[in-house]
């Protein structure tokens, strides 16, 4: 069994469709990521995960995230550089384990893609998601297999608003009912697993995996991707279109 963590960094909305223009606050790029594990795996990236934050001071149960602020964690900045390595070093010991979706919001909203609001653009985004995903596990064990993948994301419900997980597992079986072109879904899950990322240690690694993913488009730094890369789904070495893709261009 595989198990695929997915996060998100940057706003899904932001467009005001009648206006024809975007929030000022709103980001250019939408990035859905997941990192991807063996079953066999989940102990050992959630033991690895808290032995760097004990090397660092922190409490098992403090949360990873990658926009924690060094001094929120209570670090001087080069202790706080060293540790956001360290995590990205762990999910780069894991090979074709990581794609990354970055959606040009402006371009989708304004395409012919029937993308009306933010639930269509995170439809889309995990269409293409699950698809790598698949190809990848096609990769590792043949067309036929019929290894099982599931997909763990962090619940967005809370007090103000109840309907957003519901509104995710929609997009999710939207997604998971469309296939792509190339290839059909027939090894995940039927539903998502939602769960606090406060007490998953794999989803506040796709955490950093989105968040390096979302410098690498929205300011086109790559400084973090490459700590990663070895991670990132590649073809022939080439990750742009195979591990990460940007939708539209």
């Amino acid at each position: 069994m595989y198990i695929v963590f997915i996060d998100e960094s940057g706003q899904p909305g932001g467009y005001n469709e009648q206006k024809q223009e975007f929030n000022t606050k709103s980001s250019k790029y939408f990035v859905l990521a997941g990192f991807m594990i063996d079953g066999n795996e989940l102990v050992k990236i959630q033991q690895r995960l808290d032995l760097i934050k004990l090397k660092y001071g922190l409490s098992k149960e403090i949360e990873a995230k990658w926009n924690s602020s060094y001094k929120a964690l209570g670090m001087e900045l080069d202790t706080y550089i060293k540790y956001r390595r360290e995590i990205l070093e762990l999910i780069s010991e894991y090979k074709n384990s990581v794609v990354g979706i970055a959606m040009n919001k402006e371009k989708c909203y304004k395409s012919n893609l029937n993308i009306k609001n933010q639930n269509d653009l995170y439809a889309f985004a995990l269409n293409l998601l699950m698809e790598r995903f698949c190809m990848e596990v096609t990769d590792r064990n043949g067309r036929d297999t019929c290894i099982p993948v599931i997909l763990f994301t962090d619940s967005r419900k809370n007090d103000r608003n109840s309907k957003l997980d519901k509104e995710l597992q929609i997009s999710y079986r939207r997604a998971k009912n469309m296939g792509t072109k190339y290839i059909g879904f027939p090894n995940f899950s039927e539903s998502l697993v939602f769960i606090d990322s406060e007490y998953s240690s794999g989803i506040q690694l796709a955490d950093f995996c989105a968040g390096s993913i979302f410098k690498y488009f929205e300011e086109e730094n790559d400084t973090y991707v490459n700590m990663i890369k070895n991670s990132i789904r590649n073809h022939n070495g080439k990750i742009n279109g195979v591990g990460l893709k940007e939708f539209i261009k």
